[in-house]
């Protein structure tokens, strides 16, 4: 019996993998389910989806993205999803392993109701080299794109693009809702870039390598990390080098994720008098484009506020 069950699921996801696609039609008036890993493409989903979607995040924002398990409530709502959002560049993954867990093996990577939200955007630290030595290195690259607002536009398209596709009839809706999300965004970047203007050639601390395209795009400089390496722990000898560092180039600010330890962040705020700030990199989960513009908003002021005035200037 074993064997013949064995058997029957190989079946199956051949039989989705040679048709592409193994969802069947939804019914007239049903919303098409939705999961997304990260909050921020779940919001992008209730946004640009409206009551046309019932969207599940996987991950919270206070979570470490690049380990998630699911919940049993979770793993059943993928069983009869119809898309999937994630980053794709290896960040997520657990998310094949989950996708297979639930049976539904329509929705694997490579299948066109699968999107990849990093597809089309530059990314950074791409290794020239794949070694252990390195520390725990994304083979394709830095996957935290979201955290740059014009990436977030970017995966906009790419939401509306998949919510056509699977949801035809509701296109006029679709389009007006990402069009409506575009513009704000957009305006919001330009205001945004003036705004925090005075911010360029600010240097920061961050425990992991998860702001280089928030950083980047204001011009905020990447001082160091408390990680000697990526996901690899910081010793003694590193956080007396970071804190020489931080004395040397008068930078006054490290940022940390909710998940991450505060032990080391705390030391080297102690060390050189910065302060020490706590910030995610998506919004909580359950909200839509507004809660990702809001997030956005608070980060910078939060990071504005933190650093003050640059040496020598008066408030």
């Amino acid at each position: 019996m074993k064997t013949l069950m064995q058997l029957l699921v190989a079946v199956a996801f051949l039989t989705a993998g040679a048709s592409g696609t193994a969802i069947p039609p939804l019914p007239v008036d049903a919303a098409l389910k939705v999961i997304a890993t990260t909050p921020t493409y779940g919001d992008l989903a209730r946004e640009i989806g409206g009551e046309l979607v019932d969207v599940i995040d996987l991950c919270r924002a206070t979570q470490d993205m690049h380990m998630v398990g699911a919940t049993p409530s979770q793993m059943a709502r993928m069983q009869d999803a119809g898309l999937v959002l994630y980053t794709g560049l290896d960040a997520e993954p657990w998310l094949e392993p989950m996708l297979r867990s639930s049976g539904n093996l329509a929705l694997l990577p490579g299948n066109p109701h699968v999107i990849a939200m990093s597809d089309g955007i530059p990314v950074k630290e791409v290794p020239s080299e794949l070694t252990r030595a390195n520390g725990d290195i994304h083979a394709y690259g830095n996957p935290h794109l979201w955290t740059d607002p014009l990436a977030v536009r970017t995966m906009a398209d790419h939401v509306r693009d998949a919510l056509l596709d699977s949801l035809p009839a509701h296109a006029d809706e679709i389009n007006a809702r990402a069009k409506a999300f575009h513009d704000r965004i957009t305006a919001r970047l330009v205001e945004w870039l003036k705004k925090y203007a005075p911010l360029k050639g600010r240097r920061v601390v961050t425990y992991h390598v998860a702001w280089p395209y928030l950083l980047d795009r204001f011009g905020i400089e990447l001082a160091g990390t408390v990680e000697p390496k990526p996901r690899v722990a910081p010793t003694a000898s590193h956080l007396e080098k970071i804190v020489e560092t931080m004395k040397s180039e008068h930078v006054n600010l490290i940022i940390r994720e909710p998940f991450q330890s505060p032990d080391a962040t705390d030391f080297l705020g102690a060390q050189t008098g910065a302060k020490v700030l706590e910030l995610a990199t998506h919004p909580d989960a359950g909200g839509n484009g507004d809660a990702i513009i809001a997030h956005f908003e608070q980060v910078l002021a939060d990071i504005a506020a933190a650093l003050g005035p640059a040496p020598g200037k008066e408030p």
